[in-house]
């Protein structure tokens, strides 16, 4: 790849993350799974977290060493691209993991707990760079046709019983005979 090349993957990709809120990320084979992102310094930051827990969980993403993320459209029915990514883990209370660390607090919706957060986060959780290859594997004009349709991820959540009757079915008024 030349400098050219590179440069342009580098910003398509730019152009793309601007667009995004979240990214679709997959790695070691898995299934895609969502997660929120921020941008810092031109790179792409993700908090992943090993556990089940109040965090984003992305278990086996910090050891993976490679990804693919998808880029969904707006709404996300449609993607507007795909790249590959090298993951780099940033080291806690480096200078680094500390500015991404703040921009991703400040993304970070509905955070339970913002007093603790970053001890959290050091002690919880991964701060993770998303550094493009420059591999851009789908793009406006060059989508993959493969269906991606899975079956649902198995739960233990149950629908208890039959729906109600009346479920969406309009309220008719009797006639009053006076």
């Amino acid at each position: 790849m030349t400098t050219n090349d590179a440069a342009d993957a580098a910003d398509g990709i730019a152009g793309v993350m601007k667009k995004a809120g979240l990214v679709w990320l997959s790695w070691n084979g898995g299934r895609p799974a969502p997660a929120w992102f921020a941008t810092v310094d031109g790179k792409y930051v993700v908090l992943a977290d090993a556990a089940d827990s109040a965090e984003q969980p992305l278990p086996g993403l910090a050891t993976a060493g490679a990804a693919e993320v998808v880029v969904p459209a707006k709404p996300a029915t449609n993607r507007l691209a795909s790249w590959k990514a090298t993951v780099r883990r940033l080291e806690p209370d480096s200078e680094e993991w500390t500015a991404a660390a703040q921009v991703l607090r400040t993304e970070r919706l509905n955070a339970a707990g913002l007093d603790t957060q970053l001890e959290r986060w050091k002690s919880e959780a991964d701060l993770l760079v998303l550094e493009p290859t420059g591999e851009i594997t789908e793009a406006a004009g060059r989508y993959d046709a493969t269906p991606r349709a899975e079956a649902p991820i198995p739960t233990k959540a149950t629908t208890r019983g039959k729906p109600p009757i009346t479920l969406h079915r309009p309220i008719r008024r009797r006639k009053r005979l006076s």
